[in-house]
């Protein structure tokens, strides 16, 4: 009975801005560990196929150490028998032509893997596994495209399909519906899918986040999802991926099965101002951040809503974050969404305002600055402020 593993958006080499130099060498680990238990599971399992659905890489241009790395594990697949196929994604698909190719074509110069490239139309290749004849089309994403374009089209001369018992259509795009639209996007539309009915009978796709199995006018579609989350506005989702079991010859029986990956622990924990309490509104929350704190998780606090200019002066966010810092792996203090009450000699009609980092800054060094001892120490606290000021606005892990 064929056997086929399909994952995808596996982001290897994924940049963090704010995480140091250690913290993103272990999470680029985490990100490889999702991907090498897929293969695991290919291997162990005697898959006859392996397909990767795009954004293997996080940009078109890796560290040579991930390429090498993934090289290594595709050998792996090579030496278990195991044929691979691979698309770019919307990621790593270098904007235009001009940039240079995929990284997944390395693998193909190397005889690693067969990688679909173009664009502009579907290429197909075909498999004889224990008495079923596979047809498996490949369709990356084309950056040309926009809202306006249909993906599909591609595939316009449905005669250039081979014939086979089952017939497979690897993209990554998303599928009408699935997600908001966008102005520059291109999406499948469902009406296309539909056309695609009695000679395309599974579509396998990479690009959403998020597991889905569904059927438009008899053409199944799949989304394995990623195999890591990557921000925390994917805590919902499950990381993994697909396994495809296909018995005899057409119309094939097929079962889907979705098999989870273990992901780096993620945690996000939301706190209302108005459940501060004032008299020790900092304590609450080392409180908070010691009972959701875990030395391997990625962890936000997030704090949101109207606070009382008392409350907000007698915070000590730094003790928050340095402890937060101290007990997780990687920890952020979410506070975009706090407002404060504006002054009693405010402007008529500002009830509050929101929490300017830069003014936090300057109030907190002006208060260490008031406190000093003398005046080399003043100095270094002034010179401290303007480093922080300077730097300030490096991007973080969320969305």
């Amino acid at each position: 009975m064929p056997r086929l593993v399909f994952a995808a958006d596996s982001h290897l080499n994924k940049r963090y801005a704010r995480m140091s130099p250690d913290q993103l060498g272990i999470r680029r680990g985490y990100l490889r560990s999702a991907l090498q238990q897929t293969l695991d599971y290919a291997i162990s399992a005697d898959a006859d196929l392996y397909v990767h659905g795009g954004d293997l890489f996080d940009s078109p241009n890796p560290r040579s150490s991930e390429l090498t790395w993934t090289a290594e594990q595709l050998q792996r697949l090579r030496d278990a028998g195991v044929h691979v196929l691979l698309i770019g994604g919307n990621h790593d698909v270098p904007k235009t032509r001009h940039h240079g190719a995929a990284p997944q074509a390395l693998f193909e110069a190397v005889r690693l893997a067969h990688v679909f490239d173009d664009a502009g139309g579907v290429e197909w290749r075909t498999f004889d596994l224990g008495g079923t004849r596979l047809a498996v089309g490949g369709l990356p994403p084309d950056h040309r495209l926009g809202a306006d374009d249909e993906p599909l089209d591609a595939l316009a001369d449905l005669a250039v399909i081979p014939e086979a018992d089952l017939t497979l259509l690897v993209t990554h795009y998303a599928v009408e519906g699935l997600l908001p639209p966008s102005p520059s996007e291109a999406t499948i539309r469902r009406e296309a899918l539909g056309k695609l009915s009695g000679r395309v009978d599974i579509v396998l796709a990479g690009h959403l986040h998020e597991g889905h199995d569904f059927d438009v006018g008899g053409v199944r579609v799949v989304f394995p999802g990623p195999t890591e989350r990557l921000t925390f506005g994917e805590l919902d989702a499950r990381p993994g991926f697909v396994v495809l079991d296909i018995e005899g010859r057409r119309p094939c029986r097929v079962g889907v099965k979705h098999v989870r990956v273990e992901p780096q622990p993620m945690v996000r924990e939301s706190v209302a101002a108005a459940s501060l309490p004032p008299a020790d509104p900092t304590g609450h929350l080392l409180s908070l951040v010691q009972r959701m704190s875990r030395s391997d998780q990625i962890t936000q606090l997030r704090l949101h809503g109207r606070l009382r200019r008392e409350t907000y002066q007698a915070l000590r966010f730094l003790d928050v974050w340095q402890l937060g810092n101290d007990l997780n792996f990687y920890f952020d203090l979410d506070r975009h969404g706090l407002t404060v009450e504006a002054p009693e000699a405010a402007t008529v009609g500002a009830a509050h305002e929101r929490i300017s980092p830069r003014s936090e800054i300057a109030r907190v060094a002006e208060s260490m600055s008031a406190a000093a001892g003398d005046g080399a120490e003043r100095a270094v606290i002034e010179e401290a402020k303007d480093l922080a000021l300077e730097r300030y606005g490096a991007g973080a892990i969320g969305e």
